[in-house]
Protein backbone atom coordinates (compact mmCIF):
# COMPACT_ATOMS: atom_id res chain seq x y z
CA UNK A 1 0.00 0.00 0.00
CA UNK A 2 2.84 2.29 0.55
CA UNK A 3 4.21 1.64 -1.84
CA UNK A 4 1.66 2.18 -4.59
CA UNK A 5 1.00 5.97 -2.59
CA UNK A 6 5.05 6.85 -3.10
CA UNK A 7 4.76 5.40 -6.92
CA UNK A 8 1.17 7.79 -7.45
CA UNK A 9 2.78 10.72 -5.96
CA UNK A 10 6.21 10.42 -8.25
CA UNK A 11 4.24 10.05 -11.48
CA UNK A 12 2.17 13.29 -10.70
CA UNK A 13 5.21 14.89 -9.78
CA UNK A 14 6.59 13.71 -12.80
CA UNK A 15 3.51 14.78 -14.64
CA UNK A 16 3.30 17.86 -13.26
CA UNK A 17 6.55 19.00 -13.89
CA UNK A 18 6.59 17.50 -17.35
CA UNK A 19 3.44 20.20 -17.67
CA UNK A 20 5.02 22.86 -16.70
CA UNK A 21 7.98 22.66 -19.27
CA UNK A 22 5.60 22.14 -22.35
CA UNK A 23 3.64 25.52 -21.29
CA UNK A 24 4.46 28.52 -22.05
CA UNK A 25 6.05 30.50 -19.05
CA UNK A 26 7.90 33.42 -18.31
CA UNK A 27 11.33 32.73 -16.23
CA UNK A 28 12.40 34.87 -13.89
CA UNK A 29 16.07 33.94 -12.59
CA UNK A 30 17.85 34.34 -9.73
CA UNK A 31 20.84 35.00 -8.37
CA UNK A 32 20.42 32.73 -5.62
CA UNK A 33 19.99 30.09 -8.80
CA UNK A 34 16.45 29.92 -8.08
CA UNK A 35 13.82 30.26 -11.64
CA UNK A 36 10.19 30.96 -10.46
CA UNK A 37 7.65 30.08 -13.68
CA UNK A 38 5.09 31.94 -14.13
CA UNK A 39 2.66 30.27 -16.79
CA UNK A 40 1.59 33.10 -19.88
CA UNK A 41 -1.78 31.59 -19.46
CA UNK A 42 -2.25 34.19 -16.72
CA UNK A 43 -0.96 36.72 -18.76
CA UNK A 44 1.55 38.66 -16.82
CA UNK A 45 2.29 42.41 -17.34
CA UNK A 46 5.66 42.73 -16.53
CA UNK A 47 7.14 46.28 -15.12
CA UNK A 48 9.36 48.15 -12.63
CA UNK A 49 8.25 50.13 -10.11
CA UNK A 50 11.53 51.95 -8.36
CA UNK A 51 14.13 48.86 -7.97
CA UNK A 52 11.49 46.62 -7.92
CA UNK A 53 10.79 44.26 -10.68
CA UNK A 54 6.73 43.67 -10.40
CA UNK A 55 4.57 40.72 -12.38
CA UNK A 56 0.86 40.89 -12.20
CA UNK A 57 -1.17 38.37 -13.46
CA UNK A 58 -4.43 36.97 -13.05
CA UNK A 59 -3.26 34.59 -10.28
CA UNK A 60 -0.51 35.86 -9.36
CA UNK A 61 0.86 39.37 -8.21
CA UNK A 62 4.36 39.48 -6.85
CA UNK A 63 7.74 41.74 -6.72
CA UNK A 64 11.60 40.80 -6.64
CA UNK A 65 14.32 43.24 -5.82
CA UNK A 66 16.20 44.09 -9.27
CA UNK A 67 19.54 43.28 -7.62
CA UNK A 68 17.97 39.56 -6.81
CA UNK A 69 17.37 38.73 -10.40
CA UNK A 70 19.89 38.10 -13.41
CA UNK A 71 17.18 37.98 -15.93
CA UNK A 72 13.57 36.67 -17.18
CA UNK A 73 13.06 34.90 -20.17
CA UNK A 74 9.89 33.97 -21.98
CA UNK A 75 9.80 29.46 -22.42
CA UNK A 76 7.97 27.46 -25.04
CA UNK A 77 6.90 30.52 -26.71
CA UNK A 78 5.95 29.38 -30.20
CA UNK A 79 7.82 32.00 -32.90
CA UNK A 80 5.35 34.19 -35.18
CA UNK A 81 6.45 36.65 -37.21
CA UNK A 82 10.16 36.73 -38.22
CA UNK A 83 11.71 34.30 -38.29
CA UNK A 84 15.94 34.52 -38.11
CA UNK A 85 18.12 32.23 -39.25
CA UNK A 86 20.82 30.93 -36.78
CA UNK A 87 23.77 30.56 -39.31
CA UNK A 88 22.93 34.43 -40.38
CA UNK A 89 21.69 36.09 -37.89
CA UNK A 90 23.85 39.07 -36.61
CA UNK A 91 22.83 41.68 -34.30
CA UNK A 92 25.31 44.55 -33.09
CA UNK A 93 25.25 47.21 -30.00
CA UNK A 94 26.52 50.54 -30.64
CA UNK A 95 30.05 51.04 -28.56
CA UNK A 96 28.02 53.30 -25.83
CA UNK A 97 25.45 51.03 -25.86
CA UNK A 98 22.52 53.37 -26.92
CA UNK A 99 21.68 51.69 -30.50
CA UNK A 100 21.23 48.02 -31.38
CA UNK A 101 21.17 47.21 -35.05
CA UNK A 102 20.16 44.08 -36.53
CA UNK A 103 21.37 42.67 -40.09
CA UNK A 104 20.79 39.62 -42.38
CA UNK A 105 16.47 39.78 -41.46
CA UNK A 106 13.90 38.60 -43.68
CA UNK A 107 12.08 41.28 -46.30
CA UNK A 108 8.90 42.30 -44.77
CA UNK A 109 9.55 41.19 -41.12
CA UNK A 110 8.46 43.81 -38.33
CA UNK A 111 10.85 44.70 -35.17
CA UNK A 112 9.29 47.06 -32.76
CA UNK A 113 10.59 49.26 -30.14
CA UNK A 114 9.13 49.20 -26.20
CA UNK A 115 9.75 50.49 -23.35
CA UNK A 116 10.40 48.87 -20.24
CA UNK A 117 6.59 48.96 -19.17
CA UNK A 118 5.49 47.18 -22.73
CA UNK A 119 4.61 50.91 -24.35
CA UNK A 120 5.15 50.46 -28.57
CA UNK A 121 7.70 53.38 -29.36
CA UNK A 122 8.55 52.59 -32.60
CA UNK A 123 7.88 49.62 -35.24
CA UNK A 124 9.89 48.88 -38.30
CA UNK A 125 9.62 46.40 -41.41
CA UNK A 126 12.55 45.57 -42.89
CA UNK A 127 12.97 46.68 -46.55
CA UNK A 128 15.50 44.75 -49.72
CA UNK A 129 16.67 43.06 -46.63
CA UNK A 130 18.56 46.06 -45.26
CA UNK A 131 20.32 46.16 -41.64
CA UNK A 132 17.71 48.00 -39.35
CA UNK A 133 19.07 50.00 -36.03
CA UNK A 134 17.59 51.32 -33.06
CA UNK A 135 18.93 54.52 -31.75
CA UNK A 136 17.69 55.42 -27.49
CA UNK A 137 20.46 58.07 -27.97
CA UNK A 138 17.28 60.75 -28.16
CA UNK A 139 15.13 58.86 -25.43
CA UNK A 140 14.99 59.17 -21.41
CA UNK A 141 17.18 57.27 -19.09
CA UNK A 142 15.55 53.52 -19.07
CA UNK A 143 15.36 50.25 -20.21
CA UNK A 144 14.06 49.74 -23.87
CA UNK A 145 13.13 46.47 -25.74
CA UNK A 146 14.02 45.74 -29.33
CA UNK A 147 11.60 42.48 -30.55
CA UNK A 148 12.08 41.27 -33.65
CA UNK A 149 10.66 37.55 -33.82
CA UNK A 150 11.70 35.63 -31.14
CA UNK A 151 15.16 37.65 -30.51
CA UNK A 152 14.93 40.09 -27.49
CA UNK A 153 17.23 42.78 -27.14
CA UNK A 154 17.60 44.73 -24.14
CA UNK A 155 19.31 48.55 -23.45
CA UNK A 156 19.81 50.65 -20.78
CA UNK A 157 20.31 54.26 -21.02
CA UNK A 158 21.45 55.68 -17.99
Amino acid sequence: MKRKLIITIFLLVAATVTWAQSSPQLVVWQKNGEKVYIDLSEIPETTFKGDQLVIRGSKTSVQYPLSNILRYTYENVSSTGIELQPSERMVSISKNGDSVTLRNLREGSTVTLYSSNGTLLEQRTINNAQPLTFSIAQRPAGVYIVKAGSETIKLMKQ
